[in-house]
């Protein structure tokens, strides 16, 4: 590894292999309870790096190196180790092959006085322990700002002054609020300051790290036959791209939570100066801009009335509103790039039920780095895809912009308000974070904002989910934005709802597939980068549960069979998930089963042939046979309406299933889904052929006779058009239902209640649960209670109806 001399590295690989052993052994001694590494150790590594300057030429090796240094620089004067040795920092020396005034200019400035190391070995221990003895006060407070360009010591700076103000607030309420949150602002602009600056240095960095890895894949294609080097270099070259994304990653998450801080002190300070009437006198100049700007945001969008404020600030904002006016949908959007990965990568295609179903034929509408398809039956989108990078995000203000409609859609495709009724919540299926990124859309980082946010502030962009739901949603989107296939700069996002056959507004689950390409390091030279792609859903239930990502997996087939989609089959090979969940024999016939709408042919003969005996032999277990009939239902009920050869294959194949299959307990809700189906292919009249199968169904199903129960509806926190709506779509499969009936008791239950002395009521009441489930009230239990009159069936209900 070293020279002859033994005092120095030959290389920036050799270096960086030894700083991240070093930092393994010091990992792991604190471990073991062993406590930090000797400080002999430390200095004679120091010592050794900065000889390697010697040999280093190029400005970014440089850079690297006396990162290093200043590393253990800062570790060995932490305090822990009482090390009372010298202080000045270790520097580069001059590279041999360079005369010494060709050195880069500034490639350690500031770094070697006494106070720059002494206040970064103390914001360290700042940020380890946040204990109010490291903070800083009175003049090296003030000292200190001129190193605020580190962001450890900037951190440290904001929380000085974050403390001196709390201790020095003496003045009457309006200038003690006024002044504390002012305080907060100047430390947050302390940071912000280079606040664009650190974004481009962080995805500079992290582009960086993937070009010098790149190109070190490229270069070991000439090293024949060594391959022990090759592997050597690769593992190098990935350690050397996985701490440079940590750095840039760490750095990103600084930024947003020091957003965040600033976000807070300037909403507050702007609702000070509405509601107090504050004049610009009282308002910092390093201040009153950006409050003046959160000001005019709130007044564009309609939410600050400027009559309330104090003239002066009335005047000053008058421009700043100017400004901040417009719509990102006056904008030429592009959407969504299938060529942004470097491969094509097309939108989904749908089959003949998704295209029945969809806004304008399926054309995608364009927003910022995405796309949505719509369903124009569900009002909900079909999919959405997102193009996202990694390495050109941006951190920006919060807007607060309200959630409005796509102006550039007719009104017909607004969704119902009231699929949020009974506490359900908005799920974002595409949020901000995924298209803060690249070139700006204005100057102004507010307006900036802004646009984003329009983009994404859409009700068509609001999944209604119970709460539990939406917080695995987020934790979910958060964990696979950062950790699907970490060695990808770029990443294809498709995310949308799944929904049960019915009229819900409401989705069954939500899925989200990722697609990136795999690192060029493990591609041989000439072969272009296969696919990484992985899918995952969330159930929408008020007891969703937070797993470990792979638990949530799904495969991307599987997202297709549920959704109408078709994916490129070269996402769908490279699908990790497809090694955990197999198709099963029933999944494959069921797949098949869509070509029974097909013109007649002796392949649909022979699928015929093949699903009847499926279905009416003893070759597949039930599970198998219900998976079939449940894609039969679904094909039954459309849309797309079938042809007459479909719905006769259908109806067929449906009426041959065994009477005694249908009245097996495991299959109740599965004959619910039938009979449902049943009834909507009433509507329109079939030939007689097709007639004479569904009665035959229908009798199998039980809906030739009526039930004798009859069923009443006690219901809260519902309105009466749902409820009325429920009980119609129960009504069409023969239940008797009188007029419903508000009781409060009703809150908070889903049940049928049955008379237990009664074996038929006990069979009509689970027979009932399962047809609310098949239209749009899941989870419904069916309870004995003995005050219930025989051949009488109580529903009681309080929620939204779904």
């Amino acid at each position: 590894m070293r020279n002859g001399a033994a005092d120095r590295f030959e290389n920036i690989l050799d270096l960086q292999t030894a700083h991240l052993a070093l930092m393994q052994r010091q990992q792991d001694r604190r471990s073991a309870g062993g406590g930090l590494l000797p400080q002999e150790e430390i200095t004679d590594f120091l010592a050794r790096v900065a000889r390697t300057g010697a040999v280093l030429s190029a400005p970014a090796d440089r850079r690297t190196a006396q990162r290093v240094l200043d590393y253990w620089t800062a570790d060995l004067l932490d305090t822990a180790r009482g090390y009372s040795g010298p202080v000045a920092t270790e520097t580069l020396l001059t590279c041999e092959a360079e005369d010494s005034d060709a050195r880069p200019a500034g490639l350690a400035e500031g770094h070697g006085s006494r106070q720059y190391i002494r206040l970064a070995a103390q914001a360290r221990q700042w940020r380890d322990t946040r204990s109010h003895g490291y903070l800083l006060s009175g003049k090296a407070l003030r000292s200190a700002e001129r190193f605020s360009r580190d962001p450890e010591i900037a951190d440290l700076i904001a929380a000085s002054l974050a403390e001196e103000q709390r201790e020095a607030r003496r003045a009457r309420r309006r200038k003690r609020i006024a002044a504390g949150l002012t305080l907060a602002l100047v430390a947050a602009v302390a940071t912000a300051g280079i606040f664009f600056l650190k974004v481009e240095t962080a995805t500079h960095e992290a582009t960086e790290a993937a070009g010098e890895k790149g190109a070190l894949a490229r270069d070991v294609v000439f090293l024949g036959d060594e391959e022990r080097l090759r592997a050597q270099e690769r593992q190098v070259a990935l350690e050397n791209a996985n701490v440079e994304r940590r750095i840039a990653q760490e750095r990103m998450d600084a930024l947003s939570e020091r957003q965040s801080r600033l976000d807070a002190a300037q909403g507050a300070l702007a609702d000070l100066v509405t509601a107090e009437g504050l004049p610009m006198a009282d308002l910092p100049d390093g201040v009153a801009e950006d409050v003046l700007r959160i000001l005019a945001l709130r007044q564009a969008e309609g939410r600050l009335d400027p009559s309330v404020l104090a003239p002066d600030v009335a005047a000053a904002l008058a421009p700043v509103a100017a400004d901040m006016e417009g719509s990102v949908f006056a904008l030429d959007l592009k959407g969504y790039d299938p060529l942004f990965l470097g491969r094509p990568l097309p939108l989904p295609a749908l089959d003949r039920a998704a295209q029945a179903a969809a806004f304008r034929g399926g054309e995608p509408v364009p927003y910022v780095h995405f796309s949505f398809v719509y369903n124009q039956s569900r009002r909900a989108p079909l999919v959405a895809a997102v193009n996202f990078d990694r390495a050109a995000r941006q951190v920006l203000p919060a807007t607060g912009t309200p959630i409005e409609p796509d102006p550039r859609l007719p009104p017909e495709m607004r969704p119902d308000p009231s699929r949020f009724e009974g506490g359900l919540v908005a799920a974002d299926y595409v949020d901000r974070t995924m298209i803060s990124w690249g070139e700006p859309l204005a100057a102004d980082p507010f307006r900036m904002a802004r646009m984003l946010d329009q983009s994404v502030q859409l009700h068509l962009n609001k999944a209604p989910v119970h709460p539990a739901t939406a917080a695995v949603w987020t934790g979910l989107t958060n964990w696979i934005r950062e950790q699907h296939n970490r060695s990808a700069t770029r990443v294809t996002f498709f995310t949308g709802p799944i929904f049960q056959p019915g009229e819900s507004a409401v989705p069954a689950s939500l899925w989200l597939i990722a697609v990136s390409l795999r690192d060029p390091v493990w591609v041989p030279a000439g072969q272009d980068q296969p696919f990484v792609a992985e899918a995952f859903l969330i159930p929408n239930r008020p007891d969703t549960l937070m797993e470990e990502p792979w638990k949530l997996a799904m495969t991307i087939e599987g997202v297709g069979r549920a959704t109408g989609l078709r994916f490129l089959d070269e996402i769908v090979r490279a699908d990790r998930g497809r090694a955990i969940v197999n198709a099963t024999e029933g999944d494959r016939l069921a797949d098949r089963a869509g070509a029974l709408n097909d013109p007649p042919s002796d392949d649909q003969a022979a699928l015929m042939r093949e699903l009847s005996l499926a279905l009416q032999g003893g070759r597949l277990p039930a599970s198998e046979q219900a998976r079939i009939i449940r894609r039969l239902a679904v094909l039954l009920a459309g849309p797309p309406e079938l042809t007459s050869t479909g719905r006769v294959n259908v109806l067929t194949l449906l009426a041959g299933v065994p009477a005694d299959s249908w009245n097996r307990p495991d299959w109740i809700g599965l004959k619910a889904e039938v009979r449902r189906a049943v009834v909507r292919a009433r509507e329109p009249a079939s030939d007689p052929e097709a007639e004479g199968l569904l009665d035959r169904l229908a009798a199998a199903v039980g809906l030739a006779e009526p039930p004798p129960q009859r069923v009443f509806i006690q219901f809260a926190d519902m309105t009466r058009e749902s409820v009325r709506s429920l009980a119609g779509r129960i009504e069409a499969l023969g239940w008797t239902v009188p007029p419903e009936e508000r009781v409060a008791d009703a809150r908070g239950l889903n049940e049928v209640r049955f008379n237990p002395d009664s074996a038929e009521d006990a069979a009509a009441a689970r027979l009932l649960a399962a047809d609310l489930a098949a239209a749009g009230r899941p989870g419904v239990r069916a309870v004995p209670l003995s005050v219930i009159r025989p051949q009488v069936l109580e529903v009681w209900i309080g929620g939204p109806t779904r």
